[in-house]
């Protein structure tokens, strides 16, 4: 982001503050941001959630994640379950992930849910649901607990993407 996106995203953030001091927004959230624009946004103002793209498959916010961990602010990972469509199909189809879901008596689904819920204490889930049998897959993840191997098999097989530089 050039000079003049900056000044126009702290023009924004002010007015966006001015706003919550006035009672008519509760919080501020981020989406789609960088590690550095977290930064430039947090000393400006309270964040309070980032929603970043963030999946079993698609790790590149690790570092904004890590970032929002240390500063206590909710991360809600975009697409937790990958793009739909083509994307999507290919994680749950995946075989070590697959495999892994059966071992523990889970869904790939649940697995790659709980996976995220595991990762750090700040990850709030909104899976996408679209009939009642989705919601009782997304919500038995929380029943899912990975145990050390489990977790190991999760990061040899989908790596996380080298952190950006801050």
């Amino acid at each position: 982001m050039g000079h003049g996106g900056r000044a126009r995203a702290s023009q924004w953030l002010g007015f966006i503050r001015a706003a919550r001091e006035e009672g008519l927004i509760d919080g501020i959230g981020l989406s789609n941001v960088s590690r550095r624009q977290l930064l430039r946004a947090v000393a400006q103002a309270e964040i309070v959630c980032v929603q970043n793209l963030f999946n079993l498959a698609d790790q590149r916010s690790r570092d904004v994640l890590t970032e929002c961990e240390a500063r206590h602010i909710a991360f809600v990972p975009f697409c937790p379950l990958g793009w739909p469509g083509e994307v999507r199909r290919r994680l749950l189809a995946d075989p070590v992930l697959a495999a892994l879901a059966a071992r523990l008596g889970a869904t790939p689904v649940q697995v790659a849910l709980a996976w995220l819920l595991h990762l750090a204490p700040n990850i709030l889930l909104i899976p996408g649901t679209r009939t009642r049998a989705h919601l009782a897959e997304n919500l038995g993840a929380a029943d899912v607990r990975l145990d050390d191997a489990a977790r190991a098999e999760l990061t040899r097989h989908f790596p996380a993407a080298k952190e950006a530089a801050p």
